[in-house]
């Protein structure tokens, strides 16, 4: 077997039965273009039936090449072996290089040969290859929103299927199964949860109860924008918190509070930075709060955070600090379509929020998923590394392109981007996030997508940088 990349091999099936030679190379998944029995030693082989020496199908290109991605994004090691390892394994491998690393489909191929000197494709699967990206065009590289681009796992999938049939009949009213399941998780008695239309309905929520006309509110600045809106639906009165540089400046709050604050804002991982206040820092904010105020925390990236010193906001909830956490289903769980969030806080704050939400408030669909989605920790887990992996290859190449950035414990990373980038992309199917709304005009703020959008972007952004002469270093085909 020949490697092509450090976690792809290709090779025959007589490569793929032998176990040995699997284990010392650390193969693990099998893609199975000839017939195998699975090898005991490996875990996962996905078997597809693709003919020699005929076009291969569209269906084909897309299942291969969507389950390699898959797989070697969470950190899988993959052989795929057809009868000899020379035509239709390589074919395949030379469209994932296409897709996952941006190559053009020549300079794919020609790395696929380099790796496996016997490898060639026949002509008949190659030009179908070509007919089928000609054809298909690029689809949008969707890196604007801050979402999981591997999508909710598949045990919340069947649980939403099997929700279906009950449509007809209203929700839990409050929520009671995954309010349980949650305050387990945080060690929290379940009258401290409260549960949500997303974080944003949160923020609504805790607006309206806690600040309202007239109220003062303390917001970081540049700071998500939804607190900013939330705030004026209700008439608060906005008192903005500068960041020092894109780092949390505690005395920069100190400063700020007065008798008036009813309600404090800290993001952390901050939006759009990705930087983290300290748990230290949080410390002296928490204890110079004045009477009547809530310090809330808004943790929608939490889970992205590695090796990081994190805020324990559950503890000073147990303790009964005037604390209110927010956090958000919608990015490693997958499940921003559904709008689903949760919140945690002394049981008084908890039920005077729940107090100003309709009836059936979380819909029973986005509850099932919920459950479902927070018990699926091996998703969780795969998503978390894959997004850690990612994060850091896509810091390392704006690093190389010479870009200033600033370093994200996040799923995105903000950016100052060359002239009109956000439209520039846009001409390249490449979708970014303007940073003009929150105080940040010349930056913009990219998602952490799939393997392949990350590399897109890259070579992208090589581009403008080249066609406005400002790079100092491009990052390589």
């Amino acid at each position: 077997m020949d490697f092509v990349t450090p976690q792809l091999a290709v090779g025959s099936r007589a490569e793929a039965a032998d176990g040995a030679a699997l284990q010392a190379a650390g193969i693990d998944t099998l893609l199975s273009l000839a017939p195998l029995p699975r090898p005991g030693d490996v875990p996962l082989q996905l078997s597809l039936a693709v003919a020699d020496r005929a076009p291969l199908p569209a269906a084909t290109i897309r299942t291969a090449v969507d389950f390699l991605s898959g797989r070697i994004a969470a950190g899988h090691c993959v052989l795929m072996h057809c009868e000899m390892g020379i035509s239709r394994s390589p074919a395949l491998a030379a469209c994932y290089l296409h897709e996952a690393l941006g190559l053009p489909l020549e300079l794919a191929f020609a790395r696929v040969v380099a790796a496996r000197p016997v490898a060639e494709p026949h002509p008949l699967l190659v030009e179908a290859i070509h007919a089928h990206y000609a054809a298909s065009g690029e689809a949008v590289a969707e890196l604007s929103g801050n979402e999981n681009p591997f999508g909710p796992s598949l045990r919340a999938r069947e649980a939403i299927a099997q929700a279906l049939p009950g449509l007809h009949r209203y929700p839990a009213s409050d929520a009671s199964e995954l309010r349980g399941a949650l305050a387990d998780r945080l060690d929290l008695p379940a009258g401290q949860i409260l549960i949500g239309n997303g974080a944003c309905d949160l923020i609504d929520l805790a607006m309206r109860a806690l600040v309202g006309a007239g109220g003062e509110v303390l917001i970081p600045d540049p700071g998500f924008p939804a607190y900013r809106s939330a705030a004026a639906r209700v008439g608060a009165a906005v008192v903005t918190v500068p960041l020092a540089g894109s780092e949390y400046s505690v005395d920069a709050y100190l400063a700020r509070l007065s008798p008036a604050t009813r309600l404090v804002v800290v993001a952390s991982p901050h939006n759009p930075t990705g930087t983290l206040m300290s748990p230290e820092a949080w410390g002296r904010l928490r204890g110079a709060l004045p009477a009547g105020a809530v310090l809330l925390l808004d943790e929608a990236y939490r889970d992205y955070v590695a090796d990081r010193p994190l805020i324990d906001a559950a503890a000073d909830v147990r303790r009964g600090a005037p604390v209110l956490a927010l956090r958000s289903l919608s990015k490693v769980e997958g499940l921003a379509g559904l709008r689903i969030g949760y919140g945690f806080g002394p049981e008084a704050l908890v039920r005077q929020l729940a107090g100003l939400c309709p009836q059936y408030h979380v819909g029973s669909l986005a509850q099932a998923a919920a459950l479902a989605a927070l018990a699926d920790e091996a998703h969780r887990r795969d998503c978390i590394a894959a997004n850690a992996r990612e994060r850091e290859l896509l810091m390392t190449g704006l690093a190389r392109l010479g870009v200033e950035f600033v370093p994200s414990a996040a799923n995105f990373v903000l950016l100052r981007g060359p002239r009109d980038s956000v439209a520039r992309l846009a001409a390249r199917r490449i979708a970014v996030k303007c940073m003009a709304r929150y105080g940040l005009p010349g930056h913009i703020r990219v998602s952490v997508g799939l393997p392949a959008d990350n590399a897109r972007f890259l070579v992208a952004l090589g581009e403008l940088l080249r066609e406005d002469h400002e790079c100092r270093d491009a990052i390589p085909a």
